[in-house]
């Protein structure tokens, strides 16, 4: 019993079975995770603006469109045509111009805005110009002057829209013969009204061989002085085998105005005529107006320096154009020739500010306004007219003349120049010097009818002078040196408008004031008034 029991212990007490291997995990099932759905395209328009001129129509493409593509305008400025197939919007403008917003909405309710405009350009100016100039020596600063007036005078501009030209750069020389090219960019603002515009004009200069001239007739424009009305200040005719020097000056009156200098045909026959134009204004201040007037001219007659305009009966020429305001003065030295063609007539008129360039020929019909009663007008011979010869010895007594105080024969009517406007007045001193050394003189002015500005070309050289009012003498640009025996001083001159005159000029050995006085000096033009002395 004991034994038995002790194998059944035993057998118990054996080293068990070993469990079972667990079967392998079931394999995991990785799915790929889902892709995020894509989000449908925003609503969008090209172009995200419009911009039209009236009675143009342009097309806007819509793309993220959900459903049916919808459109409306607000106010009511342009026409929508939608079309569904190809998701476009067409926008017709009329002829009302502003501003209005299209808005573009889909079956998503989601709405987008297209800001719409209606407008003009502010102007146009032509992509290319021909410009004809003349000289054997051309002033930089005066052709970028004359390149800008083309470009500024063959402008189209809306009313109150401006044009201003960047920067370009006038060849430094161009002697007759020679050309070149300058592109000009130019923008003009329009404001709220208009479109603005940038634009490049190209600029074809041509200096023409045209050989040196003198006028044999003045044309003389200074009545009525004051602007009061508008309409012909001045009428003459210029023809073929007579060219002519105008002077004109004018003072406004207190309307705001234009006041033109204009070449039209006289015949049926389109002419070509250069012009030496030096003209000033407008300026308040009209003794600075008529000293520019007098330096110009001075400095580009010699030179022949001047431009080629081209005048058909159908196309007058604006030779030049002044906007006054109140009180401003304008001035003018003009010499005129015609180098082909038929006759030119020349007029001198003053029209309301809005009166446009094509507008002016009713102006030109019209009869010349009444003068003032001054008779500062007509025509006037200049044969053999302010050419003077003055002796000078060394050691002897002083030569000097005055000026300012005549007039050229008249050529009509009982008009007269006292004063000399618009006459190059030639003083041609014959100096002897006697003795065995350099002798050194001086040239002078010396006021004798009031405040004086003055120019002069000494032997070919400007000099200027500044404003004098006492009768003294004032020397006129650097001492002369005269080496012994003969020898000749040139002196060219015009008369200041809006200067006072006779003026004496003479050549001296005792030196002159060196200068002029300052303008509110007790002996200068315009003195300050002296307090009281306590």
């Amino acid at each position: 019993m004991h034994f038995a029991l002790t194998l059944i212990a035993a057998l118990f007490q054996a080293t068990p079975l070993p469990s079972p291997t667990a079967p392998p995990p079931p394999p995991v099932l990785v799915s790929p995770a889902p892709s995020p759905s894509a989000s449908p395209a925003a609503l969008s328009a090209q172009p995200a603006a419009l911009n039209l001129h009236p009675s143009q129509t342009a097309t806007v493409t819509a793309a993220g469109v959900t459903g049916t593509l919808a459109a409306t305008v607000d106010p009511a400025l342009v026409t929508l045509a939608v079309d569904q197939a190809a998701k476009t919007i067409t926008v017709s403008a009329g002829q009302q111009t502003g501003r209005a917003t299209l808005t573009i909405s889909d079956g998503s309710g989601t709405n987008l805005q297209v800001p719409v405009r209606v407008a003009y350009d502010a102007g146009a100016v032509p992509q290319a110009l021909t410009l004809r100039i003349t000289g054997d020596s051309v002033d930089p600063q005066w052709l970028q002057t004359q390149i800008q007036k083309a470009v500024v005078q063959n402008a189209q501009l809306q009313p109150g829209a401006v044009a201003s030209l960047g920067a370009f750069a006038a060849p430094p020389q161009l002697e007759p013969g020679a050309s070149a090219v300058v592109p000009v960019p130019v923008q003009i603002s329009g404001g709220d009204a208009y479109f603005d515009v940038s634009a490049l004009s190209t600029i074809s200069l041509q200096n023409v061989p045209v050989t040196p001239w003198e006028p044999s007739t003045l044309f003389y424009d200074d009545d009525p002085e004051k602007i009061v009305t508008d309409g012909v200040l001045y009428r003459n005719e210029v023809v073929p085998s007579t060219p002519v020097r105008l002077y004109y000056y004018h003072e406004n009156s207190a309307d705001a105005r234009r006041l033109l200098v204009v070449l039209s045909a006289a015949s049926t026959d389109p002419s070509s005529v250069q012009l030496l134009d030096a003209s000033a204004g407008p300026n308040i201040d009209v003794m600075s107006v008529g000293h520019a007037v007098s330096r110009d001219f001075l400095s580009a007659k010699p030179h022949n320096q001047g431009l080629i305009a081209d005048v058909t009966p159908s196309a007058p020429y604006i030779a030049d154009e002044f906007a006054l305001q109140r009180l401003d003065g304008a001035a003018g030295s003009i010499g005129l020739r015609v180098l082909g063609g038929g006759p030119v007539r020349v007029t001198v008129l003053a029209v309301p500010s809005a009166v446009s360039d094509a507008q002016i020929a009713q102006y030109l019909a019209q009869p010349q306004l009444p003068d003032d009663g001054h008779h500062r007008t007509g025509s006037f011979s200049l044969n053999g007219y302010a050419d003077d010869r003055l002796a000078y010895t060394v050691g002897g007594q002083d030569a000097e003349t005055q000026y300012g105080a005549t007039t050229p024969p008249p050529l009509d009517g009982a008009g007269h120049d006292y004063g000399d406007y618009g006459v190059i007045r030639t003083l041609t001193f014959d100096v002897s010097n006697p003795t065995s050394a350099p002798a050194t003189l001086y040239l002078f002015e010396q006021p004798l009818g009031g405040v004086v500005r003055s120019s002069f070309l000494v032997n070919g050289t400007l000099v200027q002078v500044g404003c004098a009012r006492v009768s003294q003498r004032y020397q006129i640009g650097e001492p002369v040196a005269v080496n012994p025996g003969s020898s000749q001083i040139v002196v060219q001159t015009m008369t200041d408008g809006g200067s006072n005159y006779p003026l004496g000029v003479g050549l001296t050995a005792t030196p002159p004031l060196a200068q002029t006085p300052a303008i509110a000096a007790a002996d200068g033009c315009f003195p300050k008034p002296q307090s009281a002395s306590p």
